[in-house]
């Protein structure tokens, strides 16, 4: 991460925030923080939380409080909105456009991407922290992370073109726990349109020991390479979301709250629901894609696992009870896989399916709500 004087930066490692007053090298600098004090601190122990960039064109003042502390610390004036409006230095640098032509077939979404820089050993060195925007509008986001008190911090906002990637951040492996858990927000803008899409509020968390873990990685196409990937717009989950916040406010009980959120949108799962909070998922790949046959051994074991991930998660989101994923017999791998995956999950319980109705090729995951 590179600093310069007068960032607005937050501790990493303690309670705290401050504006960057001196650089010394790039792997020090002096903070100046609220009590009037100037103090070294390691760059790796930092967080960068105010920016300027593209996001600055939407608005007409400062995007955070100012702390009284420099005059160095104030935004620069948004500039007029052009049709030709280009971002801020910082911004463009941080973008790049994703590989169209090789993931064509992606989902159109909201993506958020941990790509090593070592793509041939996945579970050492550093990550590009990445938020992939897969549509055709820009996305004006904010990002926060959140702490194991559940406290949140904001740490990004900026604005993507459509179908472009930006870098949120550069991390060591000791950084990983504070980028586990957080919230991303976003709004979907274009000139014309025939409705007006729906705000993003999507919660993530990806459990730390998945980046430990060669099969917590797969191909995806529009990065360019191997990545953990978490797609935050799942509509069912983020309507639930909002219902729930909603009622909450307003003193519902818990009870029928879930009676009314049920009217969601279908979540990912509700493709193979079979009953009253049951799913079944086939994973052979023939079930999955009509264009298979163009895909290596490799590249579809990992669009499986991606599958069972997203399938399992969705589960949990929208309170199903239990799930039974068809993994075939074949030479066992995909099934390893599988229960290798499971160990990063807690409150579910791993059974094999009934041997009458699917042999040997099927597992059965319960799902206990946590307590």
């Amino acid at each position: 991460m590179e600093l310069k004087t007068g960032d607005k930066v937050r501790f990493l490692n303690e309670k705290g925030e401050g504006v960057v007053t001196r650089v010394l090298n790039n792997v020090m600098v002096y903070v100046a923080i609220e009590e009037g004090f100037e103090v070294p601190v390691m760059v790796n122990e930092l967080v960068k939380i105010e920016h300027g960039g593209a996001a600055g064109r939407y608005f007409g003042g400062p995007a955070a409080p100012e702390m009284g502390l420099s005059d160095t610390v104030k935004h620069k004036s948004a500039a007029p909105v052009t049709e030709n409006a280009s971002h801020s230095e910082e911004g463009t640098d941080r973008l790049s456009n994703l590989y169209r032509q090789s993931g064509k077939d992606t989902a159109e979404g909201v993506y958020l991407v941990y790509s090593p820089h070592d793509q041939q050993q996945l579970i050492m060195g550093n990550l590009d922290i990445l938020l992939v925007n897969n549509t055709a509008f820009e996305l004006l986001f904010a990002f926060f992370v959140r702490d194991d008190e559940k406290l949140f911090s904001g740490v990004d906002y900026e604005v993507i073109p459509p179908f472009q990637k930006m870098l949120i951040e550069t991390i060591t492996r000791d950084d990983i726990n504070y980028w586990c858990s957080g919230v991303v927000q976003g709004l979907f803008f274009r000139e014309e349109l025939a409705s007006v899409q729906r705000p993003l509020h999507a919660e993530f968390t990806v459990r730390p020991v998945r980046f430990y873990k060669e099969s917590g990685y797969g191909e995806f196409k529009l990065t360019g390479g191997k990545a953990l990937v978490v797609k935050l717009d799942d509509p069912s989950a983020q309507a639930k979301f909002e219902a729930r916040e909603e009622l909450s406010k307003a003193g519902v009980e818990p009870a029928l709250q879930q009676k009314v959120t049920a009217i969601a949108p279908p979540a990912y799962i509700d493709e193979h629901n079979i009953g009253s909070r049951e799913a079944e998922v086939d994973l052979h790949i023939s079930a999955l894609r009509d264009d298979y046959t163009q895909m290596n051994k490799n590249e579809i074991l990992h669009y499986q696992l991606d599958y069972f991930t997203r399938m399992l998660d969705s589960a949990i989101t929208n309170q199903y009870r239990k799930v039974t994923f068809i993994h075939g017999i074949g030479n066992g791998t995909l099934k390893a896989a599988l229960v290798s995956l499971l160990n990063d999950y807690e409150n579910i319980e791993l059974r094999t399916a009934p041997f009458a109705q699917y042999g040997n090729g099927a597992i059965e995951i319960i799902i206990h709500r946590g307590g």
